[in-house]
């Protein structure tokens, strides 16, 4: 895709900007039938020359998309909030669709409804808003917006579900099936944009809560996090675009099997086993926090376009453990082809805290160490269950057919270490390490009404 094309691309796309598209049937008409009365309003009571006029736009996205898994024992996740492809082909990690309404009130205030459906581990309509808020600028260098927003605290914050607009079939997994499940926030943020150095530089800090159902090892995660603070900068200068953010949250209330266990483990006496209530406390969730630092960088120029992030979460919490991951991207373009490669890897920062197995006296009940010792190997299982390491290397190639259409071919092949598997839906116990590969053909576009 020549540099041309990617400015008029970047022109599109800006109009996606702040948005994940998702349909909550009747609500969406009711919301752009509120809008429309709005306008109306807007117009016979602001007839101030300067005053900017109302107005409405709808836009959207979508891919269809189909995938090839080699793995019977591993199935893929795109994210870990969508569920896992259960067969050797299909349309469901890819396929997506997405719709935007921008609403201009005034010349300074705006508002971005964005709804996207896809396959995702949560069967509540109100997970498929992505972008729901109002937006204040009282000048072009100060920014305010209040509802649900995305946090930007990655290269795609802002369009990750938007194939169209970034190279391969699908967000890189390494980095973003995890991190993405706090992809949005519902409360507020401020940015502050200003020239330096013939760059532009933007800081954005942003605050509130967030709710994410994910779906592990076939089971249902439900997990809302507090406290949610977010601190963003980037600086932009001519083809260079350089990213730092960080993240502080702290978990809430968590939904999800390791519940019972817990529970368990605070019901058995200290004199039989010392260590039950120290590994219920690593399982359990609330009052839990965890902190993630990331570095990004783009360059963008002629045929060449480079990406490549860098992530680190410190986590206090069992369930999920320390880890770094990251991907280095290259791309060359030909004419309307764009052919790329990429290696990613994710791994534990640290290896996991083993606890010893109860010393039950001999003359115990068969009834109690049966329970005690079925604690223990749940507690055993749930711990192991967050472990991950694998790398990937992915080659393909970007067919631009139109302005707003394109076409993408994907090879992956993945080593899965068979301690490490957080990232796939296991159906059997592995014998050895795992290899994967993964072949995807895309159908991606936008368009606007």
């Amino acid at each position: 895709m020549p540099e041309k094309r990617t400015k008029k691309l970047n022109g599109i796309v800006d109009k996606l900007v702040d948005n994940s598209p998702r349909i909550i049937g009747g609500s969406v008409l009711l919301l752009l039938a509120h809008l429309s009365v709005a306008g109306q309003a807007q117009a016979r009571t602001h007839d101030h020359p300067q005053q900017s006029e109302f107005n409405l736009s709808i836009s959207g996205f979508g891919t269809l998309g189909v995938v090839r898994s080699s793995s019977d024992e591993l199935y893929f996740h795109r994210e870990l909030s969508m569920n896992a492809s259960d067969s050797e082909y299909s349309f469901k990690p890819d396929s997506l669709f997405g719709l935007q309404v921008n609403v201009d009130f005034t010349e300074s205030l705006d508002g971005i409804t964005q709804v996207v459906l896809k396959d995702r581990a949560s069967d509540t309509a109100l997970d498929s808003l992505e972008l729901l808020f109002l937006r204040y600028r009282p000048n072009r260098d100060w920014s305010l917006r209040l509802g649900r927003t995305s946090t930007d605290l990655y290269m795609l914050s802002e369009y990750r579900n938007v194939s169209y607009a970034y190279l391969w079939s699908r967000p890189i997994p390494e980095f973003y099936a995890i991190t993405s499940s706090i992809a949005k926030v519902d409360g507020v943020d401020v940015s502050y944009t200003h020239a330096l150095g013939g760059g532009s530089w933007e800081t954005k800090l942003a605050y509130g809560i967030t709710h994410s159902v994910l779906a592990v090892q076939a089971s249902r995660f439900e997990v809302d996090l507090k406290n949610v603070l977010a601190l963003t900068s980037v600086y932009t200068l001519d083809n260079w675009i350089f990213r730092l953010a960080a993240a502080w949250v702290e978990v809430d209330e968590l939904e999800f099997q390791t519940n019972e266990l817990v529970e368990g483990l605070n019901l058995v006496p200290d004199i039989l086993w010392p260590e039950a209530g120290v590994l219920a406390q690593s399982i359990d969730g609330p009052g839990k926090k965890l902190q993630y630092y990331a570095l990004g960088l783009q360059y963008d120029h002629m045929n060449w376009v480079i990406q490549s992030e860098l992530g680190y979460i410190n986590s206090d919490w069992g369930i999920i453990q320390s880890f770094y991951n990251g991907y280095l991207s290259v791309g060359y373009r030909v004419d309307e082809m764009t052919f790329y490669g990429v290696l990613a890897h994710i791994d534990n920062s640290e290896e996991p805290t083993r606890f010893v197995s109860p010393q039950l006296p001999a003359h115990s009940p068969l009834e109690l160490s049966g329970g005690i010792n079925a604690l223990y190997q749940g507690s055993v299982e749930a711990l192991s269950a967050s472990q991950i390491e694998q790398t990937t290397v992915s080659v393909g190639v970007r067919w631009d057919l139109y302005p707003n259409t394109c076409v993408k071919f994907q090879w992956d092949h993945t080593w899965v270490d068979s301690r490490g598997t957080a990232l796939w839906t296991q159906t059997q116990d592995l014998v050895g390490d795992a290899e994967v590969d993964l072949l995807s053909l895309n159908f991606s576009f936008i368009f606007s009404l």
